[in-house]
């Protein structure tokens, strides 16, 4: 036998699909089964279901789903009398089914169809209602039975299968979380780039990307960043080496040229030069925030919401007041309530009271 290798394949890549069928094919060279087939069973009621399964290249082959009589929702091993004898225990069927039991005649007729005679199993409690479900199959002409030196090594491996399949299961969700992460950071208004010491882009989000096509200010060529500013470069450098503080550039000329912030990461390699996280900004843009959002975050009526809105669009009273068609002492009436409930005693800090709260942070179709 060669555990220790299969050991090393189990947890080497549990995320890989693949890696589980070369794990089982393994499984059964060393054992001398026919089929492998290792399931995350999840418990409903009185009955076990499959959440998830693998299985080796042989089992794999044959059919794209197991013929009538297999399937967990007919498959009598998964009924509730079967699997409480075999649980947390190296089973054979019949340990799991009483003498002349007709249900078992039946899979075991369902199996010969695929040419699988004698079984070996484990089934492990992973938690309130999951169980590892390991089922081993030996060729139906295979004169030989699973022996007791393969029945310890079962016994050994299941823990190892559980943990493996707990790995892969946080793997899972720390993927599907970066992926929540990445979308999310693509919805932001600014820019965010993170590159190395050398200026070369390891992340950018949309924005990102949005902005260095319509800049001339700051490129990328290849997948680094290039501006014809020299500090950019210097500023990298100095913050990925270990400089403290944040950095500050525009970039560009005009309505083309964007602001910039560097700010090096933290927790770096000991000895290894970090990575910096440049925020881009367009100052040409306008930045609309939702009236709805105001109104959410700072109590108030859709109506006074509206004009801080146009307000901070830019827009003067007179202006909104003729937009709207409403009379100028009706939105100044507005202005006073707006002021008295954000507590903002001049309009230009209740347009800075807004921009710097989370209404300012994300896209409309987001607030």
């Amino acid at each position: 036998m060669h555990t220790d290798s299969l050991l090393y394949q189990l947890y080497a890549r549990p995320d890989d699909a693949a890696h589980w069928t070369a794990v089982l094919n393994q499984l059964c060279r060393e054992t001398g089964a026919r089929s492998a087939v290792l399931q995350s069973v999840k418990r409903t009621g009185s009955r076990l279901t499959i959440a998830w399964s693998a299985a080796d290249s042989y089992t794999l082959s044959r059919d794209a789903a197991p013929p009538a009589g297999i399937g967990d929702a007919d498959n009598p091993r998964l009924e509730a009398r079967s699997f409480a004898r075999g649980l947390n225990r190296i089973a054979r069927d019949e340990e799991l089914f009483d003498r002349d039991d007709p249900a078992q005649r039946r899979l075991h007729e369902q199996l010969a169809q695929r040419r699988l005679g004698r079984f070996m199993g484990s089934l492990r409690q992973l938690d309130d209602d999951t169980y590892l479900g390991l089922a081993l199959h030996r060729a139906i002409d295979d004169p030989e039975d699973f022996s007791v030196a393969h029945a310890n090594q079962l016994a050994m491996l299941t823990p190892h299968f559980g943990q493996a399949m707990a790995l892969r299961a946080r793997l899972r969700a720390s993927d599907e979380l970066d992926r929540q992460l990445r979308r999310h950071l693509d919805r932001m208004r600014s820019g965010l780039i993170v590159c190395d010491a050398q200026a070369q882009v390891q992340w950018m989000n949309q924005r990102a990307r949005a902005l260095l096509q319509q800049s001339g200010g700051l490129q990328l060529r290849g997948d680094v960043l290039c501006a014809a500013d020299a500090r950019l470069r210097r500023h990298i450098a100095d913050l990925a080496a270990g400089a403290g503080g944040n950095r500050y550039l525009t970039v560009g000329e005009g309505r083309e040229s964007l602001h910039l912030a560097l700010q090096a990461s933290e927790g770096s390699l000991p000895g290894g030069p970090g990575t910096v996280l440049l925020a881009l900004t367009d100052v040409a843009a306008d930045v609309p925030v939702s009236a709805s959002a105001i109104a959410a975050l700072f109590g108030l009526t859709r109506a006074e919401a509206s004009l801080v809105a146009g307000l901070v669009a830019g827009s003067s009273l007179e202006q909104y007041a003729q937009r709207r068609g409403v009379a100028l002492g009706t939105v100044r009436g507005q202005l006073k309530q707006v002021q008295a409930k954000t507590g903002a005693t001049r309009q230009a800090e209740l347009v800075r009271l807004v921009l710097s709260s989370a209404a300012a942070q994300l896209p409309d179709a987001l607030a």
